[in-house]
């Protein structure tokens, strides 16, 4: 008896798991700036810590944009309804993904913009 998976459900994870990703070094980004000391953040060379945050507030929303284009299609087919786990998570990861792009679009999104890459 072989159960088969469908190939579809098992390429929602890492699409999930790219948004989170995402998603966590912009909260990192986040925490980062509400903790540090403006006057002693190096403006000319960030530290190594920073590199992450600086990448994502700086280009961030592209994959994020990118991978909500490719999750939203996934999330509405009709596959992806019968595979409730994996779009449990896919919407999860998607919701956390916007929220972070709504955040990114706010003046504290710009000011935030503005520290790191600025």
């Amino acid at each position: 008896m072989r159960i088969e998976t469908d190939p579809h459900a098992r390429r929602v994870w890492p699409l999930a798991a790219v948004q989170l990703l995402l998603v966590a070094a912009y909260a990192h980004a986040l925490i980062a700036y509400l903790t540090t000391d403006a006057e002693f953040f190096p403006e000319q060379s960030p530290p190594g810590w920073s590199w992450p945050a600086v990448v994502v507030v700086g280009i961030g929303f592209v994959p994020a944009l990118l991978c909500l284009a490719v999750a939203l299609p996934r999330l509405l087919s009709a596959r992806q309804r019968a595979e409730r786990s994996s779009r449990l998570g896919l919407a999860v990861a998607s919701a956390l993904t916007v929220l972070m792009l709504v955040v990114m679009a706010t003046p504290a999104g710009w000011e935030l913009f503005d520290w790191y890459v600025g």
